[in-house]
């Protein structure tokens, strides 16, 4: 969640840059963090001469899935089901570190020429690590062929624009074989290896649904012979957050996206805080990830001032099948889709802090891919006012799990809209849906200021069958600790604890005072309805019960924006606790809520929320991000909302099971 719409009018002037630091002058290797994300093994091809009774001749590929081109992909190879057919990655990485962030006068390159470098971009195989990212395809030897004996190999038509196929040579070298190449009847005696190159991942299903049907036509005198093997582009899947942490990324604030462009950028190098409260938050957090037992050094990002990581981007990955029960994989950042009012041109249309997804990340075994309505750009008022809905911050994946309905083995994206004007931008969620394994699901955030689903929602590791649990903001639980305490005698302390005044909506408040503010009363019964709703969609789709819904407390307060067209929003009065980090770990990072004290001292949030964890297994390690985040501008955000992170992709991803 982040503040990029209704808080554009009361947000401080742009804080000053910090001194530029020396940087590395070339892109980051970035797959070294992405860990676990390009693994060398390829798809080999196993010669075994020609076994075939009708004198070969045939084209194979990985049919049955277990990393070799062998006779045992002959059958069923020229259709794709979940048990057999062969799988291509999308070549959206650079394997070479080839590509630029600016043109040759020294401008930085527009928004779509920056994403459109990558492997799949030039008729190249870019070494050896890029070979690794093909499919292997194999013309088995035909003996019987005359001497004037020709052939072609051609993909569909609907595939051609996404696909490249390539001839490889003795030498292992590489050259792009088009619909008129013909191989000669000497190769086809001798046999001929050839690879596929998948240059996109699918992002319209009716212009392309990611199959590719490759046929072999073989001409000798008067016979015309043809052969087939269908494949299947491997869909971009969006990480969740059971997936254990590797590296969590915070925004490097004093350094700008076109500064990390002209001077290069060090991502591991330590940023200098330049926010009220970003020091403190930065410390705790990294106490947070010790106590979850996963690296503490966190990885910075050039945002310019910008801190809503989560708004940036969204991690994911694509596997495919590998020799000796090892997968292929690339890890994928996926931009945000949100145009930003009075910023958006035509040659740079999206949220500036979203390029170094590209211009630092971008590398090895590690893609940038964007995609957003082109027709967005300029409505600076649709923008506002519904703009923040397209931030990645609005997209959660509920981690692996079955229904009645179907199985969802690689998770399930969920994200805020309601399905008219308070939603993301369409070509964006067509793209997620497009893959075809995550099946998006949209709950109503239009209540919410920001409209961001991770303001009342995420996921927990669990001890149950599920395995996991949706921690859920709880208005009503909020509201009667709140109540409690005033029974107890204790409502004339201050609402909000350990908060500078200048820093605090109401700093004379009490908790009796509070119950009896308009603005909380309307926000809580806002924010149980809209979230009372949610719990309603998540248990029909996802099939949670009550066992598997962890509800910790929350108070929402009514926003207030004069003149501003939407109305009956609200905001988290306090930090969101369900806007945490989950490490992977049984260790939740949340934000420390500041609520007031039961009699013993402890704040009556946070002993809530480790009651309501600790029958799950669950941990919590508490991250103060008032000043950092959520006290900034009308809305704010919380640990979630300024946070992202690189996961690290487990041994066997093998959605095609």
């Amino acid at each position: 969640m982040h503040n990029n719409d209704e808080t554009a009018a009361t947000t401080s002037a742009p804080r000053p840059p910090r001194a530029t630091r020396a940087r590395r002058t070339a892109p980051w290797a970035a797959g070294a963090l992405l860990v676990a994300t390009a693994v060398a093994v390829g798809v080999g091809v196993r010669a075994h001469g020609d076994q075939r009774a009708d004198g070969g001749g045939h084209l194979l590929a990985d049919t049955d899935r277990d990393g070799w081109v062998t006779e045992q992909d002959a059958s069923e190879k020229d259709t794709w089901t979940d048990s057999r057919g062969a799988i291509v990655l999308p070549n959206v990485d650079d394997d070479a570190v080839r590509c630029g962030v600016l043109v040759p006068e020294g401008q930085r390159l527009p928004d779509e020429q920056l994403a459109a470098c990558h492997d799949g971009a030039d008729e190249q195989v870019n070494g050896a690590a890029d070979a690794e990212d093909l499919a292997p395809l194999r013309v088995t030897p035909a003996r019987g062929v005359g001497d004037d004996a020709r052939a072609t190999v051609t993909v569909d038509e609907a595939s051609a624009p996404h696909t490249r196929l390539f001839l490889r040579g003795p030498d292992a070298a590489y050259a792009p074989l088009t619909e008129d190449t013909e191989l000669t009847a000497r190769q086809l005696r001798d046999g001929v290896e050839l690879a596929l190159e998948a240059t996109d991942v699918v992002r319209d299903p009716e212009l392309w649904n990611g199959l590719v049907d490759v046929t072999l036509t073989v001409t000798d005198g008067d016979s015309t012979q043809t052969d087939r093997v269908r494949l299947r582009v491997a869909p971009l899947l969006l990480t969740h957050d059971l997936m254990p942490i590797d590296r969590v990324v915070v925004s490097d604030n004093g350094t700008t996206p076109e500064q990390a462009e002209r001077e290069g950028y060090d991502p591991i190098t330590p940023a200098e805080p330049i926010h009220e409260g970003e020091e403190t938050f930065r410390a705790e957090l990294r106490d947070g990830l010790a106590a979850a037992g996963v690296d503490d050094q966190l990885v910075d990002y050039p945002t310019g001032g910008d801190p809503w990581m989560r708004d940036q981007f969204i991690t994911g990955y694509a596997v495919a099948p590998g020799p000796n029960g090892e997968q292929r994989r690339i890890s994928v950042l996926l931009r945000s889709a949100d145009v930003m009012p009075e910023e958006s041109s035509q040659e740079f249309p999206l949220r500036d802090a979203g390029r170094p997804i590209f211009s630092v990340f971008r590398g090895p075994g590690v893609a940038g891919v964007q995609q957003y309505r082109e027709d967005r750009v300029g409505d600076d008022e649709r923008a506002l006012l519904w703009g923040s809905f397209s931030s990645t911050g609005n997209f959660l994946v509920a981690p692996p799990h079955a229904t009645e309905q179907g199985a969802y083995p690689t998770g399930r994206v969920l994200y805020g809209s309601d399905g008219a004007e308070a939603a993301p931008d369409a070509e964006f969620t067509g793209l997620l849906a497009a893959q075809g394994e995550q099946d998006p699901l949209a709950v109503d955030t239009s209540w919410l200021g920001v409209g961001h689903i991770d303001e009342f929602l995420s996921f927990v590791p669990a001890d149950n069958e599920r395995g996991w649990a949706a921690l859920v903001a709880d208005p009503e639980l909020g509201w009667e600790l709140l109540d409690e305490l005033v029974d107890a005698g204790l409502g004339d302390q201050p609402v909000v604890r350990g908060v500078a005044q200048e820093n605090n909506p109401h700093p004379e408040a009490t908790v009796a005072e509070a119950l009896q503010l308009p603005e909380l009363h309307e926000g809580q019964r806002l924010a149980t309805e809209g979230v009372n709703a949610a719990i309603e969609v998540l248990t029909a789709e996802l099939g949670l019960t009550d066992d598997e819904i962890v509800r910790v407390p929350a108070l929402f307060h009514r926003l207030e924006i004069p003149d501003y067209p939407r109305q009956d929003i609200v905001a988290n009065y306090l930090p969101a606790i369900a806007n945490g980090l989950q490490p992977g770990t049984d260790t939740y990072l949340s934000p420390k809520p500041h609520a007031p004290a039961d009699a013993e001292g402890r704040d009556i949030f946070q002993r809530a929320t480790e009651e309501a964890l600790a029958p799950h297994g669950v941990d919590v390690a508490w991250v103060d991000d008032w000043q950092y985040a959520h006290g900034v501008g009308t809305v704010g955000g919380n640990v979630h909302c300024v946070t992202n992170a690189f996961r690290q992709l487990p041994d066997d991803l093998a959605w095609w099971r």
